[in-house]
């Protein structure tokens, strides 16, 4: 068996939320890894033991348990030997949730200060409503098999939704901690990025929102995240222009626009690049399996 490395950053989903249920592990196949994402995680624990280290500080792993991890933190989830781990994942954009969260102010701020605070406590214990978070879980994957590619998506930000409330009001009247976690130039970048994405890449024109130089822009973002400013903003890029093919009817020419790319020929030449298919072709397949559903 191949070991994984000590540390390591996970890659990036193409998706904005990316959820894996019902993982099984028997520990002697699984011994964990410092890692880290560019988003946020949730890591929901149906049964098992062991620890977590997060913010130099280890807790225990049990049945009933709920993590939350923000951009960037380093962690390392270690199951003990003697038991099996299941567990649900759920990694998210948090650019892409702030948007879908427009709609609850009260939900925007504590999510706001759950993903900055440095000492914010990673976990939540839910063995009393073990039932209710297990019911849920189960019963969004049960409707994700009969829905459509669109649908599954939305469901997704639902139980994204769901999963936040239920943690504000476990958490509720838990004051603020006055220290604020390090925001990685990474993350600023990203968010500039998500700011313009409509409009054609500037990168002079980002060093200056941000008071950096155009190499130090490029440098400290490859440092932090392992790729460059380039691969970042073509894969959000697609990921964008994949939703738009999905849920809109929008000419080619125009899903163009809205992604910053002004030669419609280019922009075609690139999403076949990245998808194997032209847009065209891809909103044909997605409207075929969405009938097929």
């Amino acid at each position: 068996m191949t070991k994984k490395p000590l540390f390591q950053q996970s890659p990036q989903s193409s998706e904005a939320l990316d959820w894996h249920h019902k993982k099984l592990f028997y520990p002697t196949d699984y011994n964990g890894y410092y890692h880290w994402h560019q988003g946020c995680e949730l890591l929901i624990v149906f049964d098992g033991a062991g620890s977590v280290v997060v913010n130099q500080q280890m807790s225990p792993i049990k049945k009933g348990m709920l993590f939350f991890f923000q951009p960037f933190q380093l962690h390392h989830v270690a199951p003990a030997s003697a038991a099996t781990y299941e567990r649900a994942t759920l990694h998210f954009d948090p650019l892409h949730a702030e948007k879908r969260l427009t709609a609850y102010p009260a939900m925007v701020q504590f999510f706001r200060q759950l993903k900055n605070d440095y000492n914010q406590d990673p976990f939540i214990d839910f063995s009393e409503d073990y039932f209710y978070i297990r019911s849920l879980c189960d019963m969004h994957d049960k409707m994700a098999e009969a829905a459509s590619i669109n649908e599954r998506a939305e469901r997704e930000e639902l139980l994204l939704i769901q999963l936040l409330s239920y943690m504000q009001h476990q958490l509720k009247g838990r004051p603020p901690t006055k220290e604020l976690r390090k925001i990685h130039y990474a993350e600023r970048i990203m968010g500039w990025i998500e700011d313009h994405l409509m409009e054609p890449f500037d990168l002079s024109l980002l060093g200056q929102d941000l008071y950096l130089s155009k190499s130090y822009v490029s440098k400290v973002f490859r440092r932090e995240t392992g790729s460059s400013i380039t691969d970042y903003l073509t894969a959000r890029r697609m990921k964008e222009a994949c939703h738009l093919l999905q849920t809109t009817s929008l000419p080619i020419d125009e899903i163009s626009q809205r992604i910053g790319l002004t030669n419609v020929s280019y922009f075609i030449q690139m999403f076949k690049r990245k998808t194997n298919a032209t847009p065209h072709q891809y909103r044909l397949s997605m409207n075929t399996d969405n009938n097929h559903v």
